[in-house]
């Protein structure tokens, strides 16, 4: 009877152990699992940056000085640095400027670069303020793609551009943040759009009109027009446009 019940407990014993047994190297799966994972995606960084910079380092240099202007200058312009003339009174959806096409000061490529700023001088998630529209997300690694930045308007402000918008950046921590190395800063401090069907950029609400430029370490005058809500404290930047 007792070598009965001793065997009993060492079958108990030896089922438990291999239960243990079991559930260690079910985690260690799922941390080499996750480890996998991690490796893949640092693989895709490292392809996408040779495939940018086609493993030149100066035109890696040339990608980070270009991206630090753009920063210097975008980070004046919010701090109330740049040079204003008010041009006067502008109704919610009037034209207050048009997007640059192609290349120009501070920027590679057609976008409105678009920043809510309270009177303080603190930047706000533009995502609180505008309301829905038919956008494109190209924000992540690819158009469509399920990396990019969050898409969630939830405000009642039209939109400074026509649709459809095609979103290249979103607000705070983006994925290019995460994913292009060449990027000096940590935070987006607006959002990246442009239009898929006109290049004009209108006013989201009621104010005055000031078009502005700033002339930073890049040596050319990056243009951008404010406007100073009338029935707020907040005031919009559009930057990268022509007047």
């Amino acid at each position: 009877m007792y070598e009965v019940q001793a065997t009993k407990t060492d079958f108990e014993d030896q089922k438990i152990l291999l239960e243990e047994k079991k559930t260690e190297l079910d985690q260690l799966k799922v941390k080499l699992e996750t480890q996998t994972i991690v490796l893949d995606e640092q693989k895709k960084d490292k392809e996408y940056l040779l495939e940018i910079t086609k493993s030149d380092e100066q035109n890696y240099q040339k990608l980070l000085a270009a991206a630090q202007a753009e920063l210097e200058a975008i980070q004046a312009i919010v701090a109330g640095k740049g040079t204003e003339t008010e041009v006067g009174h502008v109704n919610e959806g009037q034209r207050v400027a048009s997007v640059i096409q192609g290349p120009s000061c501070n920027s590679s490529g057609a976008h409105l670069h678009f920043i809510v700023r309270k009177n303080d001088g603190a930047v706000q998630n533009p995502f609180s303020f505008l309301n829905g529209i038919d956008f494109e997300n190209c924000s992540g690694s690819s158009c469509g793609s399920s990396d990019g930045d969050s898409f969630n308007p939830s405000g009642d402000w039209r939109w400074p551009l026509d649709a459809k918008i095609r979103y290249s950046q979103g607000y705070g921590s983006t994925w290019a943040v995460h994913h292009i190395p060449w990027l000096p800063y940590d935070f987006h401090n607006g959002i990246d759009i442009n239009s898929t069907s006109s290049n004009t950029a209108y006013a989201v609400k009621n104010g005055t009109l000031y078009r502005g430029s700033y002339t930073g370490m890049a040596g050319c005058a990056l243009r951008y027009v404010r406007v100073d809500h009338e029935d707020s404290d907040y005031d919009t930047l559009y930057l990268h446009v022509n007047y």
